[in-house]
């Protein structure tokens, strides 16, 4: 018994881990591990770079393969051995039965167990198929030798998985890194052209202010040589008037016309040009955004705040003093100045633009619908519910899950919102220059309107139309 588990153990030793059968022409690959010279052939096939080892995945610089003579010599040993113990297991004396100290002559398929004569009898294994042991060890024999081909299919096919998961990681990084020297070079591109834009804007302020420069001089010495010639004509005119009647009236036909006609010189008056500062192509994204997913967003009259008037087109809002005991809006959002878009948003990308001029207090963004249903608290407090940008006690202030205090280079006139609901993204910009003023990052799961907090100064709050 002893022996034949040797011989077993030995088996898996010279087996192929490719092919699961015997060596042939046995090599050994870097890492050291011993293959067929065929089995490894055929896996590295359609490899490059990298040559994992199939047991390991120790991955081989190159394609060396070793003959491994000695392997080869015990792998015929190892053949002839099992051939040995095979007619030795025939010479041993047949196995007996436990229960009847019969030979076991015979194979019950339907327990799949050794029988002897005496075990067929009834009722053990009564109308069971038994059959001889030779042709039930020949049939299981073909049967388990049917199954080697399929598993040796199924593994070498895991093993083209395998060297296809290594080549998708090779090709990853050599995309990821193309990408990369890709996006520096756009990054170099976009730079060296803002900066050669940024002089040529220079030049051209320059120039325009040294030409407008040179007519305010040439005017001004217009003006002071007049000056001159005034001051000049008025002694003039004094020291004359003094003189007698006689010789006045002899010079007068030339003294009057030079008083009459004087001229003085004109007004330069300039018109300066403004520069427009032209970004690269890059940099025209927003336009895009606003060009494809502009909405003509209205304001909803049933959620405005009682001291709220909302203009006929819907389009704008402002905030008016009302006598006390006025009838509250029963649908208004909340205690504070506020009113929501008609449009809600659910899906998809959208942008719209709101007008702030020089109003003291706003608030514009998104907030979720389910608002409209909560009146008990100021909206502007409800956290996790709304994204605005806000202007308060003179700071600006991003209104999300956590607040932010932002720093503005420049009072926006206007504010750009754009929402693009599956990505959770809501940005904000400034109608200025078309800046980035703020962006947050969230999860949308239920409808989202716009949302207008006025103030309560008299100044009105507008959403620009599309034809604007």
């Amino acid at each position: 018994m002893a022996g034949e588990e040797a011989v077993a153990k030995l088996q898996t030793e010279i087996n192929c881990p490719i092919c699961l059968g015997i060596l042939g022409d046995p090599v050994t690959i870097e890492c050291g591990h011993n293959f067929c010279r065929f089995c490894i052939q055929h896996t590295w096939a359609d490899l490059q770079d990298r040559f994992p080892c199939p047991v390991c995945r120790h991955p081989c610089k190159e394609r060396h393969l070793w003959s491994n003579t000695q392997l080869g010599r015990m792998v015929d040993m190892a053949k002839h051995l099992q051939i040995t113990v095979a007619k030795m297991k025939q010479q041993e004396q047949k196995r007996l039965c436990e229960k009847h100290n019969q030979a076991l002559t015979l194979f019950c398929e339907d327990d799949l167990k050794l029988l002897c004569p005496l075990c067929t009898q009834p009722p053990d294994h009564q109308g069971h198929h038994v059959r001889p042991v030779e042709e039930a060890a020949s049939h299981h024999r073909q049967k388990l030798r049917s199954y080697i081909e399929p598993l040796k299919k199924q593994l070498a096919d895991l093993q083209k998985l395998l060297a296809t998961q290594d080549r998708q990681q090779s090709e990853l990084r050599e995309k990821v890194e193309k990408q990369r020297v890709k996006l520096a070079s756009e990054y170099e591109s976009v730079l060296a052209s803002i900066e050669c834009e940024q002089a040529a804007v220079h030049s051209r302020l320059a120039a325009q202010e040294k030409h407008i420069l040179q007519n305010l001089i040439a005017n001004k010495a217009a003006f002071s040589d007049h000056i001159s010639k005034l001051r000049a004509l008025r002694k003039e005119m004094a020291e004359t008037s003094v003189v007698s009647d006689v010789k006045l009236l002899m010079n007068i036909k030339g003294v009057l016309p030079r008083c009459e006609n004087l001229e003085p010189p004109g007004v330069y008056c300039f018109q300066f040009s403004r520069e427009e500062f032209s970004l690269p192509p890059q940099c025209s994204a927003l336009q895009k955004i606003i060009q494809r997913f502009r909405e003509e967003v209205t304001l909803d009259p049933e959620t405005a705040h009682a001291n709220l008037l909302v203009s006929e087109d819907k389009k704008s809002v402002t905030f008016v003093r009302k006598k006390q005991g006025v009838h509250r809006n029963p649908k208004g959002v909340a205690d504070d100045p506020v009113v929501l878009g008609s449009e809600g948003f659910d899906c998809g990308r959208h942008y719209w633009e709101v007008q702030v001029d020089d109003k003291p207090e706003w608030a514009v963004g998104v907030c979720k619908d389910s608002l409209s249903k909560e009146r008990k608290q100021p909206l502007l407090r409800q956290e996790n519910r709304c994204w605005t940008i806000q202007l308060q006690d003179g700071d600006y202030v991003a209104h999300g899950p956590v607040p932010v205090t932002l720093v503005l280079q420049e009072m926006p006139r206007g504010i750009g919102i754009y929402l693009d609901y599956e990505m959770g993204h809501v940005s904000f910009y400034s109608l200025n220059d078309m800046s980035h003023i703020h962006s947050f990052r969230d999860t949308f799961s239920e409808v989202l309107k716009p949302y207008f907090y006025v103030g309560c100064d008299p100044k009105p709050l507008t959403i620009r139309a599309l034809r604007d």
